[in-house]
């Protein structure tokens, strides 16, 4: 709704009244009776500027359904290969978390060139560098001086010692270095007598996607999952799609939400990108300052594990709304939580005031190192707080319990210094919306 000032309308008049009979001075007769004289040309020089209200954003709605199928996060070979294969070799235009200055990555070229020279496929140059890396390169955790090897492929390259993720940045580079489409991605290697974290990497020659494990000498076509079945990828170092200001990664063997971009105070978890299901929300960079309220979809199964995602780059996030219909997920009051679960899975930490489900005990850490919490609200129903229950929360203040709950002498540690407690019920609602 627009307001418009009397001197708009005084100059509304004059421009009306000066196209219809040229004057230059005009009498204006108010509905008080008073009677005013103006100068029109005076009236018709004045700027102005017309401020509009801002109007209230409105809440969007949650993502429908569009039929695209899950990718099976306990099936990571095939997960992997599809997303790929949907992906494309331009996902690997990117240095991705390779860290190597300019001189180091150009002296590592120039050594690329001169071994591969004469070499005119890409499958030749990959074999030409793979095999001078498991013929060179020493598998060890410590330098001879006792100190712990560095990975990065510079340090690799010069020292020749490394470990399964030096490896692979090594490999990574000198391929890079001959454009030859390639990525870094980590997972679990089980095989070979041992089970554990590795690093390997995925390689598109000549149009085909191979699967090339310099540490252990494998090289596999990656359509044939069961050669490689050993091999367990959980997580590729560059980002596979890009729509409607999101980019999206391979992540925890899911599809995954990395990154946002948006004006709107609101973000709604999209369904599917590539032609598959969106599983996940573990964002790797800060999400607009902007952003206040999350909406996810019911296709979100997982916010990373320990939501570390969130908890380090969601810190404006002050409410989160879960669809309805989501089969294991439900927000109360902002806060998450599994469907069959009264104890919190996430809370937003942008979030001021925290209102709990009942639950019978709240154990120790129930919220932690949270710097924006300023009021926590214990539901009825709640039978004692353990000590340690909320700790290291600088700036809570108030904390509202029901009469007859237990409360432990250290329940609150290390809290605001004028913090209190209220006995009885919770005078407001944080949110008005639920």
């Amino acid at each position: 709704m627009k307001r418009i000032s009397n001197i708009l309308m005084l100059a509304l008049i004059a421009i009306f009244a000066n196209a219809q009979e040229k004057k230059d001075i005009m009498n204006i007769t108010f509905s008080n009776g008073e009677t005013m004289t103006y100068n029109v040309a005076e009236i018709e020089s004045i700027t102005f500027d017309v401020e509009a209200e801002e109007e209230e954003e409105v809440p969007p709605t949650f993502p429908t359904g569009d039929g695209s199928p899950r990718l099976n996060p306990y099936d990571t070979q095939n997960t992997a290969s599809s997303l790929l294969k949907s992906a494309g070799i331009v996902c690997t235009d990117t240095l991705g978390r390779i860290v190597i200055t300019n001189a180091e990555y150009q002296e590592i070229k120039q050594f690329t060139d001169n071994l591969v020279k004469g070499l005119t496929t890409q499958k030749a140059i990959h074999d030409k560098c793979f095999n001078w890396i498991t013929s060179n390169v020493k598998y060890g955790t410590e330098y001879s001086d006792g100190s712990y090897v560095n990975n990065d492929p510079y340090p690799v390259f010069t020292k020749k010692i490394a470990v399964c993720q030096g490896y692979s940045n090594l490999l990574f580079t000198m391929l890079h270095s001959q454009g030859v489409p390639v990525l870094v991605t980590n997972g679990y290697l089980n095989g070979y007598g041992v089970f554990g974290g590795h690093a390997w990497n995925y390689v598109n020659c000549d149009g085909t996607w191979y699967v090339s494990d310099p540490t252990n000498g494998g090289i596999f076509t990656m359509s044939s999952t069961s050669s490689y079945s050993h091999l367990i990828p959980q997580s590729f170092d560059v980002m596979l799609f890009e729509k409607d200001g999101c980019q999206f990664d391979f992540n925890e063997a899911h599809l995954n939400i990395c990154s946002v971009t948006t004006k709107s105070k609101y973000f709604v978890t999209p369904y599917s990108v590539g032609g598959y299901m969106v599983t996940s929300f573990n964002p790797t960079v800060d999400l607009p300052a902007n952003v206040r309220e999350l909406y996810i979809g019911k296709n979100i199964e997982t916010f990373g594990i320990n939501r570390v995602g969130l908890n380090y780059h969601g810190g404006n996030v002050e409410y989160i709304h879960v669809d309805p219909e989501h089969t294991s997920l439900r927000s109360y009051k902002g806060v998450v939580y599994e469907l069959n679960s009264d104890e919190p899975k996430y809370i937003p930490a942008g979030m001021k005031t925290i209102e709990l489900l009942p639950m019978k005990s709240i154990g120790k850490n129930l919220i932690y190192g949270n710097n924006n919490v300023e009021v926590v609200v214990v539901a009825e129903g709640t039978q004692n707080i353990e000590n340690w229950a909320f700790e290291k929360c600088p700036n809570l203040k108030l904390a509202y319990i029901p009469d007859g709950v237990q409360v432990a002498e250290n329940a609150f540690f290390d809290v605001h210094p004028d913090f209190q407690i209220i006995r009885g019920s919770y005078p407001g609602s944080s949110h008005v919306n639920e």
